[in-house]
């Protein structure tokens, strides 16, 4: 019998590094609601207390800081990790954000 895929309402990226600290720490939902995750970390989702959203955790290693990805109008973007201890990418100025885009740009047309 075929297994039923799981649904998930959102997806975040959690910093691996702040799970092998073992102390506790916020992840943030769309919706502005608060999950506390408390070691040890053993569940792959987590339900937003205030939307109800079942948000799928994707655990990237060490602690990047920042996901890239795209704007609807196809332009770059810096993603948050939850738990990392660099500032979400709303709290940097614009010419923070422009800068660590800027780097990330210049090392991407090295590699290519």
């Amino acid at each position: 019998m075929a297994q039923k895929q799981k649904q998930y309402d959102l997806y975040t990226f959690v910093a691996g590094a702040a799970l092998k600290k073992g102390k506790p720490f916020q992840l943030e939902c769309n919706c502005g609601g608060i999950v506390t995750i408390l070691p040890p970390f053993q569940d792959e989702y987590v339900i937003c207390p205030r939307c109800e959203s079942r948000i799928r955790m994707i655990v990237i290693e060490g602690d990047p800081g920042y996901i890239i990805g795209r704007t609807s109008e196809g332009g770059l973007a810096l993603l948050p990790v939850q738990g990392s201890a660099r500032p979400h990418p709303d709290k940097l100025s614009q010419a923070e954000r422009e800068a660590i885009l800027s780097e990330i740009k210049t090392k991407l047309l090295k590699e290519t």
